[in-house]
């Protein structure tokens, strides 16, 4: 008999549940609609993966599909009012089984979706009829509680006890050893870290598990729980806890470093007062220097010498008699004052005497105020002050340091924590920690995770949970004005307190903000704004993966404004967010997030929507920001957590592809990524896959650690980076992905450290020169022959620096996409400047004058090395071939990887430590894969295939190997290389690997090539010699999109609207204006290769089961192929304008 289980509802199973529910309840379900708008969507399968059973929820009253009758809709709404809590209750809008595998299916679905949603506790569904007879698996769980005379249908309710009965907990006894043995075992593979003995039981020894149980008492607690009368789980735990440590490693202070709060807020008092006095002394100091250099300056000037002695404060100068001195002439002005003025000199003064004082005291509050410490600063202090001392009180923490569950009842772990705090009465928190590289229980998923201290080495995890966060009052309303001084108690202490009282009054007067309670106490808030600017969004994000706009009108979306919960009740976000959506009648709610703000504790529920790489040209719908959103489809989905500290070294194209498909991975959360960006993220050029705008809509600020730092040292046995700012970063997996670079910086920068400030790569000079720079510069040297020498021609002389430019290159081979790119510029009849062969002997730099280096070149003819040039230049662009960082390859060395030329990796992208990937043009395959240089493939294809072989080992079961020799890579994109040229040109050459390891102009062996030369430019296309795409060349004036191009490439000419026959009848006068014409737009479309997949697997489907017609066609592919292609145009409908959708197919 097959296993049956339930997941949440996919986007592929549409068909099949479409079909089940039409068999089992008569009646149209309309999945996909079901998908956007229901609360919960869950499958059952079987282990064939056959659809068994379906099961959607809704949190407003319905009827069950297949049900009602005249009347039952009012009525539904009358009966339920009582028994129905929004966040805790749901009814069944659809549940429908196979005949054969209704109770199992049933029991899975209804299982898994009170699992899913810790917060439901009944479930209510409208049937017509009994359910005894037809579905026994439901009527087994499902309680009839009214019936409607009129209509026939039945009011059923199934509380959560009645599908998931409660675990039975108690203390462990020592007899229990032999129970909880093999459950044990068990874990040590999934769980290790929470399957480790203590030390101090032997481990090594027999019976260690029965002296765990053994050794309990107030402070060490085991507790067991059984299910259906055996054992299926313990839990081990200590209030010995290391508090120190901790403190040290994370940043504890929302939770009182876990100490008593009294205890807490004595320290912070103490330190708050010796961070002021610190300040104050250091500030009064620097004012009695101020003050006496100010006396120096006026007695040596002569005039004013009482006025300037009448201000000093400095008490050593009252002492050297000098002081007195001057205070004695000021003394004698002011009696000759009074002489002639009589009495009002005295009023005069006693009025200055007060000045003087009213000045002190206000000097003295103005010192006052700038000694007032941070928050930072005094937590800093505690730290100096406090940390490494035994804790003045019992800590008010306990710790889980084992937990064993059966696999069946592992999501309810979650009842051990109520038993848990009985046992430890005093105390308020209860914390796990564990490794970086171990896989988090579902407990986790309850648990608050604990950010670490900046630079933090420990090498776990911590997790608390609150004792509060069990109350299970948990409600969520609508805002009201009257909830205002609730929410301004709430937010008291946030610096944009004020901002969200302001947003929360405004939201709740339009009805457009909720709140969260917990026993009627305020403890979260939101506000929503109800406009939502679509058309902006989908310009700039991937939006149809996740709404459905066909099915979702603009009415059902809304954006967070401000989001605030009390951090003890941060495990009911999805909870609160969910709520909030049905109250508020959307089905998607969004989140902006631009760059340098701080994101708020709910962004981990939230799905982070895809940038669009290739957006509208419009820059009013350029967005910069990141884009979140928590839909219906997606509300209670949990992204699996990987806490490994996984490091990315360089923020090339491949770098930030990784970065990118790691933080959208569908499945997989990654909490720990770190980027090693020196100089910063650099993005620019025609050809470049990420531009600024991308690199804002990915929020990499928001869940990546950016790094100014360059590799140093590689420490493979410890896992330790050493960086060139002297710290050092641990790592669980390393990916190198630093690239090639021109290393003119480094080769003179070793014989004279000077000069490094003094020369810039192409990327540099491109992003960071200005027109101020081309005027205060009077010589600007361009070094070396590499495409990126003539980008930065351009760059100069678009900022008005072309006259003060020398370009000269070493001799020698001319690069390959070099010598396409002078070949083309002959056939188009343009000018391109020529390099004058020199070699860069040296660097010296003069004494600077100013803030500004100053330097001499040293130029050799390599044809008369006699004579010598001495160019002075202010700046040294270089744009040599790029090659290995030297110091890169050191490190790489030192450390034992395989280095070829290239690092060795094999098809996972694994080098010979199966810790660090690499890959980009700093790789390349190894020779059982052809040894090809991936510098030739799409730097983004690469990335994202290597941080799928990442996501696939974290996907493995604890249990699963990865196969020793993975197959090769499948990379297929084309990449596209590009630049700007001197006198307002562009060039662009797009090839697949095989041209851009041979770059020319002509076609292959057996290919045909295509030229037309209009005034748009010259424009060459070739196919090879099955009819793909094999490269694609633009030279003219015209600043093509480069990646859009690339995007033909490989494709069959039979995609591009009869191509070929159409140039060879002469109607196509321009090769670039034929292509990128309005019925090209779902060729450039960035999720056409999706479908273009999508198509080849269904007709590779339909060729290995034989299906075909009498003439030699494929059955039913045609009718197949039409359907995706007519979803895929509705699902994109606004991204492609041009494109009309047939009447009979809009629904």
């Amino acid at each position: 008999m097959s296993s049956i289980y339930a997941r949440q509802t996919l986007t592929r199973d549409v068909h099949s549940v479409d079909a089940l529910v039409r068999k089992a309840c008569k009646a149209e379900a309309n999945a996909t609609l079901l998908l956007g708008t229901g609360l919960l969507n869950l499958t059952a399968v079987d282990d064939r993966e056959t659809v068994v059973g379906y099961l959607s929820l809704d949190d407003m009253p319905c009827a069950r599909l297949g049900s009602g009758g005249p009347g039952a809709e009012a009525w539904v709404q009358e009966a339920a009012a009582s028994r129905f809590k929004l966040g805790s209750t749901a009814f069944v809008r659809v549940c429908a089984t196979a005949h054969l595998s209704e109770i199992e299916a049933s029991a899975a679905l209804l299982r898994t979706a009170f699992l899913h949603m810790p917060s439901l506790q009944s479930l209510l569904m409208v049937a017509g009829g009994e359910l005894s007879f037809t579905e026994p698996g439901l009527a087994g769980v499902f309680n009839r509680v009214a019936a409607h005379k009129d209509s026939g249908v039945v009011l059923y309710e199934a509380g959560r006890d009645a599908v998931v009965p409660p675990l039975a907990i108690r203390p462990a006894r020592v007899e229990d050893h032999d129970d909880m043995l093999p459950i044990l075992q068990r874990c040590e593979v999934a769980f290790p870290a929470l399957a480790k003995l203590p030390e101090a039981s032997r481990p090594h020894e027999p019976f260690a598990l029965t002296r765990v149980v053994a050794g309990q008492d107030e402070r060490n607690r085991v507790l067991v729980a059984e299910a259906e009368g055996r054992l299926v789980g313990f839990i081990v735990m200590t209030s010995d806890v290391d508090t120190g440590s901790l403190a040290e490693t994370f940043d504890l202070h929302a939770y009182d470093n876990f100490l008593p709060p009294e205890v807490y807020e004595q320290q912070y008092e103490a330190a708050r007062d010796s961070v002021r006095g610190q300040k104050l002394a250091m500030l009064r100091h620097q004012r009695q220097q101020e003050a006496a250099e100010g006396g120096e300056g006026a007695h040596g000037g002569g005039g004013g010498g009482g006025v300037s002695a009448g201000m000093q404060t400095d008490p050593e100068q009252g002492e050297d008699g000098e002081g007195g001195e001057e205070e004695g002439q000021g003394d004698a002005a002011a009696d000759g004052g009074a002489a002639a003025d009589g009495g009002a000199s005295a009023d005069g003064g006693a009025a200055a005497a007060d000045n003087k004082a009213d000045g002190s005291e206000e000097v003295d509050a103005q010192l006052l105020a700038a000694a007032e410490p941070t928050d930072e600063e005094t937590r800093a202090e505690m730290l100096a002050m406090f940390g490494g001392q035994a804790p003045p009180a019992d800590p008010t923490l306990f710790a889980v340091t084992m937990l064993c569950m059966d696999p069946a009842y592992e999501a309810q772990a979650i009842e051990f924590l109520t038993p848990a705090f009985a046992a430890y009465a005093d105390k308020l928190y209860c914390v796990v920690t564990l490794p970086h590289d171990s896989r988090e229980p579902a407990l986790m998923g309850a648990m608050t995770r604990v950010a670490p201290n900046p630079g933090s080495l420990f090498p776990e995890v911590l997790f608390m949970f609150h004792r509060h966060a069990l109350i299970p009052d948990f409600a969520v309303r609508l805002g009201e004005p009257g909830d205002l001084d609730a929410v301004a108690s709430l937010v008291a202490g946030m610096p944009n307190a004020d901002d969200i009282v302001a947003s929360f009054s405004g939201a709740a007067a339009a009805g457009s903000a909720a709140v969260a309670l917990c026993q009627g106490e305020l403890v979260g808030l939101v506000t929503v704004n109800p406009e939502v600017d679509l058309e902006l969004l989908q310009a700039n994000f991937a939006l149809s993966n996740h709404v459905d706009l066909g099915y979702q009108p603009r009415e059902q979306h809304g954006e967070i404004d401000m989001y605030t919960m009390n951090p003890i009740f941060v495990h009911r976000h999805r909870t609160f967010v969910a709520a909030t959506m049905r109250l508020l009648g959307k089905t998607a709610l969004y989140y902006a997030l631009p760059p340098g703000q701080q994101p708020p504790d709910m962004l981990e529920v939230l799905e982070q929507v895809a940038p669009r790489h290739r957006t509208a040209n419009d820059k009013q719908l350029q967005a910069e920001f990141a884009l979140y959103v928590f839909t219906r489809q997606a509300a209670f989905k949990r992204r699996r957590s990987v806490n490994s500290q996984i490091v990315v070294v360089g923020a090339s194209e491949c770098g930030l592809a990784v970065v990118e498909r790691l933080l959208l991975d569908p499945e997989l959360q990654f909490n720990y990524l770190t980027l090693l960006a020196p100089g910063g993220i650099k993005v620019g050029g025609m050809a470049c896959q990420y531009t600024a705008g991308v690199i804002a809509r990915l929020g990499l600020e928001a869940r990546v650690m950016l790094l100014d730092a360059e590799v140093v040292g590689l420490e493979r046995g410890s896992k330790l980076l050493d960086l060139s700012d002297g710290s050092q970063i641990f790592y669980n997996q390393l990916v190198l992905a630093a690239g090639l670079q021109d290393q003119s910086r480094y080769r003179f920068a070793e014989a004279d450290p000077e000069v490094a400030g003094l020369l810039v790569t192409e990327l540099e000079l491109a992003a960071d020169f200005s027109m101020n720079d081309a005027m205060v510069m009077n010589s600007i040297l361009v070094y070396g022959n590499a495409l990126g020498a003539y980008h930065s021609l351009a760059v100069l002389e678009a900022k008005g620096a072309g006259e003060k430019t020398r370009f000269v290159a070493p001799p020698g081979q001319q690069p390959p996409l070099v010598g396409v790119l002078h070949a083309l510029a002959g056939e188009a009849g343009v000018a391109l400047p020529q390099p004058k062969p020199r070699d860069l002997g040296g660097l010296s730099v003069l004494q600077p004058v100013g803030p500004e280096l100053h330097a001499t070149a040293t130029l050799v003819d390599p044809a008369d090395p006699g004579p010598r040039e001495e160019l002075p230049v202010d700046l040294v662009v270089g744009c040599e071939p790029p090659s290995v960082s030297r110091a890169l390859f050191t490190c790489l060395n030192d450390a034992s990887l395989v280095f070829d030329g290239r690092l060795v990796v094999d098809g996972a992208f694994r080098t010979n430590d199966p810790a660090i990937y690499a890959g980009g043009s700093l790789a390349k395959l190894s020779r059982r894969y052809g040894g090809t240089h991936l510098e030739h493939y799409n730097s983004r294809d690469v990335g994202s295939r290597l941080a799928a072989s990442l996501a696939a080992f974290f996907n493995a079961g604890p249990d699963e190997q990865l196969p020793a020799a993975p197959p090769p890579p499948a990379l297929h994109r084309a990449r596209a290389v590009g630049c700007s040229l001197p006198g307002g040109n562009y060039f662009v050459y797009a090839g697949c690997p095989a041209a851009l390891q041979r770059p020319s102009t002509g076609a292959p062996e057996g290919g045909y090539d295509m030229k037309t030369v209009s005034e748009r430019g010259l424009t060459r296309l070739t196919l090879d010699s099955e009819g793909r795409v094999h490269s694609l060349m633009y030279l003219g004036r015209v600043a093509v999109n480069a990646p859009r191009l690339g995007s033909l490439v490989g494709l069959h000419a039979n995609y591009l609207n009869s191509l070929a026959p159409k140039y060879q009848a002469g109607d196509i006068k321009c090769l670039l204006s034929f292509i990128t014409e309005p019925w090209s737009e779902l060729l450039y479309n960035e999720s056409f290769p999706e479908l273009r997949e999508t198509l080849l697997e269904v007709a590779l489907a339909e060729l290995s089961a034989g299906g075909r017609e009498v003439d030699g066609g494929m059955v039913e592919w045609v009718t197949h192929a039409q359907d995706a292609v007519l979803e895929f145009a509705r699902a994109h409908a606004a991204e492609l304008p041009g494109y009309t959708m047939p009447s009979a197919a809009r629904t």
